[in-house]
């Protein structure tokens, strides 16, 4: 049986981050769900189903995938290969959402089929912002 996904999967395994991001998401008074996985294998798993994980292959898709590149296990060009390599997932809407300034992974996110890229933002304002305007750009479209 399906269970209901998030609305927004966020692949972040620094928990300071992660956190930071929550607060805002609430503090925005979000209505979208979100849910945290830790590393690139973590992200696969909840994604495409794996065996890590008691949640893995029982749910629908995110609506989208906001995907650090520098994480263990499985970085987020590697996640994001296995994603676009997959028919399931080869549509799903992925922004990368990274602290790297190097002009090359920006260029290798889009290359393997990222659907964004964004900085983090340097102060929690910014990022409050930067949340509203990834909800405004990706989640306005019906997903059914």
């Amino acid at each position: 049986m399906s269970t209901p996904a998030p609305d927004i999967l966020l692949v972040e395994d620094n928990p300071d981050d992660a956190e930071l991001v929550i607060i805002a998401h609430r503090l925005n008074n979000s209505p979208y769900t979100i849910k945290v996985v830790r590393n690139g294998v973590e992200a696969v798993d909840f994604l495409l189903g794996g065996s890590t994980g008691p949640e893995s292959a029982r749910h629908t898709l995110p609506r989208l995938v906001l995907l650090d590149l520098n994480l263990p296990l499985l970085d987020g060009f590697g996640v994001l290969e296995r994603l676009r390599a997959d028919e399931r997932t080869r549509l799903l809407p992925v922004v990368i959402f990274s602290s790297s300034e190097q002009e090359s992974d920006r260029r290798e996110s889009y290359r393997l089929g990222a659907n964004g890229y964004l900085r983090k933002p340097p102060n929690f304002d910014l990022l409050r912002e930067t949340l509203i305007q990834l909800e405004r750009d990706w989640m306005k479209a019906d997903p059914g």
